[in-house]
């Protein structure tokens, strides 16, 4: 007789409780959960069975040429390859998952990365805006980067796409929202039904790190990436899916920032990435966490 298992998809509510459950299940063709593996994404999701993963915050390469250790960022056919990714990425989700895709619109080509979503079978439920200024001494400065021109504006922002099986999945506006006391409550909460929180909106500020900033040490830093997205980035949006438990993974988990801040928040999480050095530095960050 096949086990029970829980499911954070279906619910059944009974008294003050919610129960989510699938029934009877086969077991996946691996359980695997807070680890993360050096290898191809496609091929290490061949091991797991069809919605399998609650969440995925991902950032995958933008193929501008950028010096990573083993990649080559500089792919002919890079649009096609990134739709196999997360068209095989989205069978692996529940049906009730969240992926959080973040992208960076190119100078010469900022559509790339709609032409790239409107591609994968899940649809778009939500495009939030990612001002990713730096924050040095408490002060936010205008220039998110280090790139100087006579001609061209340096990019301060990036998209982070959230999709989900139909593009009517349930968030928690409360959890990912701002905590907010008004002066006259009782005419707010009849009014706009809200008390103590206002909805977060589809524009975040969310400065990346840097040693500057005092919040990344050049330790980290020597891990060999460089293209870390803050551990703000993926909180935020673990906060708007409003799971509490559950498994997050990362595709391309770099040196671990989306597997850690999913630590740090009492999830699971699983992930993999085709460099050995960026694996090995992300395990040491994850057992000292």
């Amino acid at each position: 007789m096949a086990t029970k298992v829980w499911d954070s998809c279906d619910e059944t509510k009974k008294g003050n409780l919610t129960l989510h459950h699938i029934g009877l299940a086969a077991y996946p063709k691996r359980i695997m959960k807070n680890k993360i593996l050096c290898g191809d994404s496609l091929e290490v999701l061949k091991d797991f069975e069809d919605n399998y993963f609650d969440i995925v915050v991902s950032s995958p390469p933008y193929n501008i040429n950028r010096k990573y250790n083993t990649y080559n960022d500089n792919k002919i056919n890079f649009i096609d390859w990134q739709v196999d990714v997360w068209n095989a990425v989205c069978k692996k989700l529940k049906s009730c998952g969240h992926l959080f895709l973040n992208l960076q619109p190119s100078r010469k080509n900022p559509l790339w990365c709609y032409d790239l979503v409107s591609r994968l079978d899940w649809k778009i439920q939500n495009t939030i805006i990612w001002n990713k200024q730096i924050e040095i001494d408490k002060h936010i400065r205008g220039q998110g980067t280090s790139f100087r021109s006579e001609k061209y504006l340096p990019n301060g922002w990036e998209f982070v796409f959230h999709l989900t099986k139909n593009g009517n999945t349930k968030i928690s506006q409360e959890k990912s929202g701002v905590g907010y006391q008004p002066k006259h409550i009782k005419e707010n909460k009849k009014r706009y039904n809200i008390g103590s929180w206002r909805p977060t909106v589809n524009t975040w500020h969310i400065p990346y790190e840097t040693v500057g900033s005092g919040k990344i040490s050049n330790d980290k830093i020597k891990g060999g990436h460089i293209a870390v997205f803050p551990k703000n980035l993926v909180k935020k949006c673990i906060q708007l899916s409003g799971l509490e438990k559950g498994i997050l993974f990362d595709c391309f988990a770099g040196t671990g920032t989306s597997l850690i801040a999913a630590k740090e928040m009492g999830l699971d999480y699983f992930g993999c990435d085709i460099d050995k050095q960026y694996v090995e530095f992300a395990n040491k960050r994850l057992n000292t966490t």
